[in-house]
């Protein structure tokens, strides 16, 4: 009937084992496997336990001839597996190829690329990046190793445009977690381009514009003319509406009738610059429905003989679904190409530096001389001062006349 305390008793409370940090691993064994007969095989393998950044841990082995090796190999794997995290199969085992090719895949986080942008892209990578890099896998891919590469390039605008999109692309990468960092940052940047403006004189002007007419007409120089089919019959138009309103090549190509007012008037001739020609390699040439750049769209007054030149093109009657001032005999969009090619043959070697380019540098270093910055700058169609200034204004060789100010600094006559 008595009644005692019994001793409690205390069972032993096992407490689970804390989870592994996300991206770390745990303790690394080597085991040496053996045959079905209990001998060994001379093949170790390396295993530990890693989490993954979906918080899910697995065991991650690798194998090797010794368990030296096979703990070596698994560590490489375990570090490539930490860069592998980002997504769209993007690992640091991947190479820069692929980098590249889901690069340019995948939209731009600021805006769109136009295709003329993304074409060019593609051209530096097959030509210029591809061949050197391409098969260098994302965690090879060192500041130094590019480097090298860079340096290798011959031409400084390639090295400007490959570092420019192996920038992207590895800033891409990083923000995938494919790479711990960016290692084009830190690499050298190619030298600007030092190439100053060159505008035409007056008399270059009109020397070029007879060129293409005797070119067209077949004039041999001493007067006869070659016969056949009459070739780039609206060349010298082109030239004319290029020099009256300052627009690019492809610009001037994707006119349409609709975009000129004023053409059966006697006031001022109008011209809206509303879009351009692109070029893709594989798909041909079309008219893309806004300028190159934003501050493109514009309205411009054109001089009396690009008015001309105008009319002259349309009584030729060319038909195009698109109406387009200056198709091509099939009433398609024209290759710019094209027309590069026939200029070439026209120019002659003395003004090889000649291109439908240099007569947008003439009509802005033109009209800055009478009118001013601004003016060029609008003409051209530029959202400000800075790019017409620095790469379509030629320098002035002699400084303007300001010898009526520097007088007040004569010296004082002295009176007899």
């Amino acid at each position: 009937g008595r009644w005692c305390a019994a001793t409690p008793q205390v069972s032993q409370v096992t407490m689970p084992r804390p989870p592994l940090e996300l991206g770390t691993w745990g303790k690394i064994t080597r085991t040496e496997l053996k045959d079905s007969n209990g001998h060994p095989t001379g093949t170790w393998v390396a295993r530990t336990r890693y989490r993954d950044y979906d918080g899910v841990t697995r065991q991650v082995k690798t194998n090797g001839s010794s368990g030296a090796k096979a703990e070596a190999a698994l560590k490489v794997s375990l570090r490539d597996r930490q860069r592998s995290q980002g997504g769209n199969g993007l690992t640091g085992k991947s190479t820069v190829g692929e980098l590249l090719e889901l690069w340019i895949a995948t939209p731009a986080p600021r805006g769109t690329r136009s295709p003329q942008t993304l074409a060019g892209y593609q051209r530096c990578i097959d030509k210029i990046i591809a061949p050197g890099l391409s098969n260098v896998r994302l965690h090879e891919a060192t500041t130094g190793r590019i480097e090298t590469f860079l340096r290798a390039v011959r031409t400084d605008s390639g090295k400007r445009d490959a570092r420019g999109i192996l920038s992207q692309a590895f800033a891409f990468a990083a923000r995938l977690d494919a790479v711990d960092y960016n290692p084009v940052a830190d690499t050298s940047r190619a030298p600007t381009s030092s190439n100053p403006a060159r505008a035409l004189t007056v008399a270059d002007v009109h020397e070029l514009r007879r060129r293409v007419h005797a070119w067209q007409n077949r004039d041999l120089g001493d007067g006869s003319k070659r016969f056949g089919p009459k070739r780039a019959h609206d060349l010298a138009e082109i030239i004319d509406v290029m020099i009256g309103t300052g627009t690019r090549i492809g610009e001037c190509l994707a006119l349409r009738w609709r975009d000129i007012d004023g053409l059966d008037g006697s006031g001022p001739v109008v011209v809206t610059v509303s879009g351009t020609l692109v070029e893709l390699a594989g798909t041909g040439v079309f008219r893309q429905d806004h300028p190159k750049t934003k501050s493109g769209r514009r309205t411009v007054t054109i001089p009396g003989f690009s008015a001309d030149a105008l009319r002259r093109q349309r009584d030729r009657d060319i038909p195009s679904s698109e109406g387009l001032v200056f198709p091509s005999r099939l009433g398609t969009p024209r290759w710019p190409g094209n027309v590069r090619t026939s200029w070439r043959l026209v120019r002659g070697d003395d003004y090889a530096w000649v291109k439908p380019h240099s007569f947008r540098k003439t009509v802005g270093t033109m009209i800055e001389r009478e009118l001013g910055l601004s003016a060029a700058s609008a003409q051209l169609g530029h959202s400000g001062s800075a790019v017409t200034e620095k790469h379509y204004i030629e320098r002035a060789t002699m400084a303007p006349d300001v010898s009526s100010v520097l007088d007040k600094l004569a010296p004082i006559q002295s009176v007899p």
